[in-house]
């Protein structure tokens, strides 16, 4: 029986999607029994439970032979305390494997927000007695778009401190496919992944890709990290501002420009480039 946690999200719901398809015993751990009739098929057995509340999670876990842990989201302290209380319930619930969405930055050096976060929960991950395996991913596709690129079409400018530096954008739907191949086969896995797209791109062509999916004109502008914090402070709530500049600041050292072929073993097959994803994405928002 495998468990996913935050299974109404995009990655959570699709990776429960998959396993289902493969005649897999899956259970989604959501916070709302009606998000999840909306968003999950009506056989999917569901766990109600919340990252914050220990004991939920411990009653949740129960009987559940591997858990899929996907990341929580917020505050840098609250996300770091919801891993460690996950990754505790799951060890006294006697799971026996937990796959996990960590980042690819998480160097002790580097400046992003989150970087400390991740680190400790593969730390945890590592010092407890559930076996464990780890997909430290890429930056979303769907990330770079919502977030960034979206918003530039009005000035036709993309102002970011990423310098030079590149990504390796890979979509949330591939990354929920690595999750499920990994999920299936836990015994006959590695202990870590890296699961990114397959071609390093710089803000450059990133912003030209855009720009032809789109026919308008986008262009990449480097800035201070500075000049990118108070734009986003007059957008964004806390912590938003910092985690995304302090993002940028990671892509610009070239933390985020590595390739790795891990997806294409996991799944038999490449991911999609960031130029199809938009594509895609695109034609959606249009329909």
């Amino acid at each position: 029986m495998i468990l996913v946690t935050g299974a109404t999200g995009h990655v959570g719901s699709a990776v429960v999607g998959r396993l289902a398809s493969l005649g897999h015993d899956v259970v989604a751990m959501v916070r709302d029994r009606q998000t999840a009739a909306e968003r999950l098929p009506p056989e999917i057995a569901l766990r109600v439970a919340d990252y914050e509340d220990a004991s939920a999670l411990k009653r949740a876990f129960a009987g559940i032979d591997e858990i899929v842990l996907i990341s929580s989201d917020g505050e840098a302290s609250a996300v770091m305390r919801h891993h460690a209380n996950a990754i505790a319930a799951a060890t006294a619930a006697g799971a026996r494997h937990i796959v996990f969405t960590s980042i690819v930055d998480v160097d002790d050096r580097s400046p992003f927000y989150f970087a400390p976060v991740y680190r400790d929960a593969e730390r945890r991950l590592a010092a407890c007695a559930v076996p464990s395996i780890i997909l430290r991913c890429g930056l979303y596709c769907e990330f770079i778009l919502d977030h960034w690129l979206s918003p530039s079409q009005t000035s036709g400018e993309l102002v970011l401190p990423t310098g030079d530096g590149g990504v390796a954008p890979i979509s949330r739907d591939d990354v929920a496919a690595a999750i499920a191949a990994v999920a299936a086969n836990p015994d006959k896995s590695p202990k870590i992944h890296t699961v990114t797209g397959d071609l390093a791109l710089d803000f450059d062509e990133i912003a030209a890709s855009y720009g032809e999916t789109v026919a308008s004109q986008v262009g990449y502008r480097p800035c201070s990290i500075d000049e990118y914090r108070a734009l986003a402070s007059a957008q964004l709530d806390d912590p938003w501002p910092c985690a995304f500049s302090t993002l940028c600041a990671s892509i610009a050292e070239g933390r985020y420009s590595r390739v790795s072929n891990d997806f294409a073993v996991l799944t038999g097959r490449e991911p999609e480039s960031f130029r199809d994803f938009l594509r895609r994405a695109t034609t959606a928002t249009e329909a």
